[in-house]
């Protein structure tokens, strides 16, 4: 097992056994710090996860808060699994998702975005550390999308999800930004 792997599988532990009601306090908090956030307050489309896997960073609040703010909002599509590729489409509403591959929710309706417009992505992440090293689900779907992004990346995390140190190679992209319940750590990973 590789040191990515024992990182990947000691922090979802953590993350699985935490109750339903605190992982929902976390993910509010979380989200405060997030909305403090300028390059979040500014951005006009923000591309964000849809969370779906257990105790994940409640990203459909995210998404409710913002279209609330006026905000667009975009999302992944799986377009091709054996590539692992991932493309944009725009969400109109909550109500236009359907269940995806891997236990995801993508929009009923492939709307796509340009990467171009995308003002902020918000990233899911297993683990993550301080120089803005993540941990995803280990198929580099979101590398593969970020790999020439030069708009800030943000990765929602809860505190014990941020881990002291991980190995990366160069097709790991690194986030600008972790936003936990606690704070908001600016990696200056990519800048």
């Amino acid at each position: 097992m590789t040191e990515k792997e024992k990182i990947r599988k000691a922090v979802l532990k953590l993350r699985e056994e935490l109750d339903q009601e605190e992982a929902v306090q976390r993910s509010k908090s979380v989200l405060r710090h997030l909305e403090n956030l300028p390059e979040y307050r500014n951005a006009g489309l923000v591309h964000t996860y849809i969370s779906a896997k257990p105790n994940e960073v409640d990203t459909i609040m995210l998404i409710a808060r913002s279209f609330a703010r006026g905000k667009r909002i975009a999302v992944p599509v799986i377009t091709d699994k054996k590539e692992r590729k991932l493309e944009t489409s725009e969400l109109m509403n909550l109500g236009d998702l359907a269940d995806g591959p891997f236990d995801t929710k993508e929009p009923k309706v492939f709307d796509a975005v340009s990467l171009d417009e995308v003002d902020l992505f918000i990233v899911p992440v297993v683990a993550a550390d301080r120089n803005g090293n993540r941990i995803g689900w280990g198929m580099g779907y979101y590398d593969r999308l970020l790999q020439s992004q030069k708009r800030p990346i943000v990765a929602l995390a809860y505190n014990f999800q941020v881990v002291d140190a991980i190995e990366s190679s160069d097709m790991d992209v690194k986030v600008d930004y972790i936003v936990t319940e606690d704070e908001i750590i600016k990696t200056g990973a990519r800048r």
